[in-house]
């Protein structure tokens, strides 16, 4: 995983892209309505989508947190690697690209904080919040009742679960090998 200074760095990339998407969305709004510009609305929502996904990421996790208290099984069904994982990742490519994506909180994966069970637990909240925010990212299809513009809520996001599913994916890489850590010692 790439190491980076803790969440703060994250957290004001997302702080950034949530306010200049609030600001955008209510300068093309202007636009729309005062001038009638007809690019201005699917701009604004463009903007809009920005604002709400960087609001769910920065939301959702913390929901998550205070359900399942952190606490997690990796042995369950749901967190155990399954047969076609191994090729899915091959054919990603996921060696080559994961050490490239950002980490919320490296210190979550840290083997001089954590013992390598509680990273394979932070390993499953990780990928649990991201698969949940993938899921979450559809709510957006929503804003097309009152908006209309249903394939630029659709693009949208579908571009953000896609996103989030990259880092779901990560964890799932990498949680057998934390595994074949434990077994070892």
């Amino acid at each position: 995983m790439k190491k980076n200074n803790g969440g703060s760095g994250v957290l004001k990339i997302m702080l950034t892209v949530m306010a200049a998407g609030t600001a955008g969305c209510l300068l093309f709004g202007i636009l729309r309505s005062r001038f009638g510009y007809g690019w201005a609305m699917p701009a604004a929502i463009t903007c809009g989508m920005f604002a709400y996904h960087m609001f769910i990421r920065l939301f959702t996790p913390g929901i998550l947190q205070t359900v399942t208290h952190k606490r997690y099984d990796p042995e369950s069904l749901w967190f155990c690697e399954k047969p076609w994982e191994k090729k899915l990742y091959r054919a990603l490519r996921v060696k080559k690209w994961k050490g490239k994506a950002l980490t919320y909180d490296p210190r979550e994966y840290s083997f001089e904080l954590h013992t390598p069970e509680e990273i394979i637990n932070n390993m499953c909240h990780s990928e649990l919040v991201h698969e949940v925010l993938a899921a979450v990212s559809f709510t957006s299809l929503l804003f097309a009742v009152p908006f209309g513009a249903f394939w630029v809520f659709f693009i949208t996001a579908l571009l953000a679960a896609l996103y989030d599913l990259s880092f779901a994916v990560i964890q799932r890489f990498n949680r057998p090998r934390v595994k074949k850590l434990i077994i070892k010692n």
